[in-house]
């Protein structure tokens, strides 16, 4: 896209100047060539592009013939600079990055196919042939079943960049919104899970049975990482996945290595009220948790 701005502006100009001469002088469609590439030369200081060829122009250069058009001819070339390195990229930058905006009603999330969500935002955003990487689960939700807040982040691996996608569901307008940016690298990515593959594991668990095993709380939240860690948490109900079905993993089989999903309810810890008794002030604190562990590896028996 740069390049081909680039030549059409020059080409633009080379024609314009060209009518432009006043002066018999040899080669000079060549000098206005050059002229126009040198206003247009930049150089990258810490990756921040300057237009150093104008400034070399304006130091060094003092043509005696056709002095206007070859004064016009840089200033076409640091034009080109400008448009190039400068606007065109953060014009990109804010067309590429805009929020996409993806209309859905979301049910109970007891009756939910999160893999059928997940896919829906796959279509929409033309990545069904992308290996994506998951991060930043998270689900709140009320006892009825009602879903308050619904987040997690998608990142695709293109060549030695990666692309970031942070999906959002907006409750108050039922629709998802979904932002994505360019990166040069992620620490993490060989340790997250395939987004696949964590929502069918997602699946297996029965929401509802986890929810009213907790009691009557405020809310609820299942969250993850999806990242694969060294897990150790002891003291703590904790099941894993095997075959599509749940067992108990008790402290003595830990540490063990594996990706997992944390639910607990949240109860209120603290309450502020006014003089008039209304509340000003709540805080919440996790509790009655419990994690689901997949691709459990046990080590050495």
């Amino acid at each position: 896209m740069a390049s081909i701005v680039y030549t059409v502006i020059l080409i633009v100009s080379f024609l314009f100047l060209v009518l432009k001469k006043g002066e018999a002088e040899s080669y000079f469609p060549i000098k206005i060539i050059g002229y126009f590439i040198l206003g247009s030369f930049a150089f990258n200081f810490n990756q921040i592009p300057l237009p150093l060829g104008f400034i070399v122009y304006l130091l060094f250069f003092r043509p005696t013939l056709n002095v206007d058009v070859k004064r016009m001819a840089s200033v076409f070339g640091v034009l080109a600079f400008i448009l190039v390195y400068w606007i065109l990229p953060f014009a990109i930058h804010e067309w590429e990055s805009r929020p996409i905006f993806i209309e859905h009603e979301l049910g109970s999330v007891y009756t939910m196919n999160f893999q059928d969500e997940y896919e829906l935002i796959k279509q929409e955003l033309k990545l069904e042939n992308q290996n994506l990487r998951l991060e930043d689960f998270e689900v709140d939700y009320v006892k009825d079943g009602r879903i308050t807040d619904l987040s997690w982040q998608l990142l695709g691996q293109n060549g030695n960049s990666y692309k970031l996608y942070q999906i959002r569901y907006e409750i108050g307008k039922s629709r998802y919104r979904v932002t994505n940016s360019q990166l040069e690298k992620w620490l993490q990515y060989n340790r997250l899970i395939e987004a696949d593959h964590f929502f069918e594991n997602l699946n297996v668990l029965d929401i509802k049975d986890i929810t009213h095993a907790k009691g009557d709380f405020s809310s609820y939240v299942i969250r993850s990482t999806g990242e694969r860690i060294n897990y150790a948490v002891e003291n703590r109900t904790h099941f894993f996945v095997s075959n599509g079905e749940l067992q108990l993993l008790d402290d003595k089989q830990l540490p063990v290595e594996c990706y997992y999903i944390s639910t607990f309810a949240m109860k209120k810890t603290e309450e502020n009220r006014d003089d008039q008794g209304n509340i000003t002030q709540e805080s919440f604190g996790g509790t009655e948790s419990s994690d689901y562990l997949f691709d459990v590896n046990f080590g050495e028996e």
